[in-house]
């Protein structure tokens, strides 16, 4: 549905364009007549008036739905296209949905509003910029300093297991039976943690973690009289190493951005389109085209602030598998091929 959907879209966009450009090149080339010199034809005028007041934001409206619409299809799946051709678009288009989508037209209708009412207050910018964009910024470095931290935190607990198995089958007397025991525990110990990162937040696999931790130590107990002190020492400080990467790699997953401080980034950024739209930049009462750049401009304050918003929320949870930023588990885990009898 989403794909045809695309595709009448675009084959729309492409025809509104196709208007636009032949009515400017009719009124230039003297095939019809244009009186009062604005490259649109007289009689087209008339008829279309509207169309043609709003060019831009109807321009501006496909555009950005066409944006919408390739981000949420698989259009280019079923093209047989490169998937990482997909996949650079998808990076592009990730900030678009229905926040961004809302914020624009709030402020196009803020903007004609404050002009046909001719508002006018006088506002610092600076002061505006720092309330809102530095909560932002803040908010994107710590989504992004916890998706290192979960990147650092995994990578630990795959070595962790290949560490353990290691030194319990240096221990003289453990052979291919018992090394193969604790390798196979243990990836089920990874199993769980992943199906809870990536598939289900519930606390009852994790607590199933939890209760595979004493599994693992009755299993190294049970062949404690192969150990020396040294040996048994190091097979229990990283035992416990191990599992503490898992409960550090869950408080990341449990604890994102302080909520209080993202509900207050999308409300200011909601509301910036009223302190921007201020009548200093709409001041001007004709139709000329240099007089939409001002509309152009609280466009683009507002897109950039709620595509950082989106940028955020996109990378909030690395674990999910839907963004491109996400943590690549596939390829950090440990496989069998990694067991020293496989």
């Amino acid at each position: 549905m989403i794909n045809i959907l695309l595709i009448t879209v675009t084959v729309f966009t492409v025809l509104v364009l196709i208007f636009y450009w032949y009515a400017k090149y009719s009124a230039k080339s003297g095939f019809s007549i244009d009186e009062n010199n604005n490259q649109i034809p007289d009689s087209w005028e008339k008829r279309f008036s509207i169309f043609f007041k709003l060019q831009n934001i109807i321009i501006l409206f496909l555009g950005i739905l066409i944006g919408y619409l390739i981000n949420n299809s698989n259009f280019f799946n079923q093209i047989n296209m490169a998937f990482s051709f997909k996949k650079d678009y998808r990076a592009i288009l990730s900030v678009f949905n229905f926040r961004l989508l809302f914020i624009l037209v709030e402020t196009v209708l803020i903007y004609f509003l404050y002009k046909n009412y001719k508002i006018n207050f006088n506002i610092d910018f600076t002061i505006m910029s720092i309330a809102i964009v530095f909560p932002l910024v803040f908010s994107i470095t710590s989504a992004y300093q916890r998706r290192q931290d979960a990147i650092n935190l995994f990578l630990e607990f795959r070595n962790k297991i290949i560490d353990l198995t290691n030194i319990f089958y240096a221990v003289e007397g453990i052979k291919e039976k018992e090394y193969n025991e604790l390798f196979t525990l243990l990836q089920q110990v990874q199993s769980l943690l992943i199906k809870y990162l990536v598939f289900e937040n519930d606390e009852k696999i994790f607590d199933q973690i939890r209760s595979q931790r004493k599994q693992v130590l009755y299993l190294i107990d049970s062949y404690k009289n192969f150990f020396n002190e040294r040996e048994k020492d190091s097979l229990i400080r990283i035992k416990n190493e191990l599992f503490l990467s898992a409960e550090k790699v869950r408080g990341i997953k449990i604890h994102g951005t302080p909520i209080s401080l993202k509900k207050y980034c999308l409300i200011f950024i909601y509301f910036s389109p009223f302190l921007y739209n201020s009548q200093s930049f709409v001041s001007a009462s004709s139709s000329n085209i240099e007089n939409f750049m001002p509309l152009f401009f609280v466009l683009v304050v507002s897109f950039v602030l709620m595509a950082l918003y989106n940028i955020q929320d996109y990378i909030e949870n690395p674990f999910d598998q839907e963004g491109l930023d996400d943590l690549k588990i596939d390829n950090l885990k440990v496989g069998k091929v990694e067991g020293l009898f496989d």
